[in-house]
């Protein structure tokens, strides 16, 4: 089986993949880097980094690039690559991350203007995104979630009832019953603070568990009074080791 290695191209700087994978063809290589880009740029939102100028650069075996991956075309409906023709292929403009985050703030900050279109195009951005993402009111009730959401908690939940996460029932991490009204984002709403580095496990409904990493973050108006919360639910059962073991805790 031949071997691949997914570079990173950070700017004029690679962050090469030392130790590669065996991968069935091209193909395989090519999938599994959109999967790892995917999971690069959601994950980026909630930490305030922009990585939409990086992309995968696919060596094979006999160190020739083969392929680029640009982060930003691995988004549901955007997903084109090609050959390299000598030099990684420059990636587009700064696009979704900044869309995302400046339409959070413009959907608390200014409820006067379009605000119905506003939300809809958040929405969109939102719906877009391979990462489970929800979004509450200030009381915790549940008011968005994308399908990533519904398929990571196996079930939809009810809009306006569910309170703080979408899930069926939560653990600690060593299998201790976790109450909704305890979990990362009911906290980050009680404090009026974002809660990083706790993770869970999520129940589903058909008895199967998952574990993930939330990244809950209080949203607020032009005040700074709290008007809700969203929050990121990262599958760390599939995709966080792969894909942070490649680019690092400070790339």
């Amino acid at each position: 089986m031949p071997h691949f290695y997914l570079d990173i191209l950070n700017g004029n700087k690679i962050l090469e993949d030392p130790d590669g994978q065996e991968l069935a063809d091209l193909d395989a290589a090519m999938t599994e880097a959109v999967a790892s880009a995917q999971y690069l740029v959601a994950h980026g939102i909630l930490r305030n980094e922009d990585v939409s100028g990086r992309s995968f650069i696919i060596r094979d075996e006999n160190d020739k690039a083969v392929a680029t991956v640009p982060f930003r075309s691995t988004l549901p409906g955007t997903l084109s690559t090609s050959p390299l023709p000598g030099s990684p292929q420059s990636v587009l403009d700064e696009g979704l991350l900044a869309s995302v985050q400046a339409d959070l703030e413009r959907l608390v900050e200014d409820q006067s203007r379009a605000l119905e279109e506003r939300e809809q195009h958040l929405r969109d951005l939102l719906e877009a995104l391979p990462a489970a993402i929800y979004m509450t009111d200030a009381d915790g009730r549940i008011t968005f979630y994308n399908e990533a959401a519904a398929a990571l908690a196996g079930r939809r939940p009810e809009m306006g009832q569910d309170q703080w996460c979408v899930t069926w029932r939560l653990y600690q991490p060593d299998g201790t019953p976790l109450p909704h009204d305890q979990c990362p984002m009911a906290m980050a709403l009680k404090e009026n603070r974002p809660f990083r580095g706790v993770g869970a496990v999520a129940e589903r409904p058909d008895g199967t568990r998952v574990s993930f990493m939330p990244f809950p973050t209080p949203l607020r108006d032009a005040s700074g009074a709290l008007v809700g919360g969203v929050n990121m639910l990262l599958d760390t059962t599939t995709q966080h080791g792969r894909a942070e073991s490649r680019i690092g805790p400070h790339s």
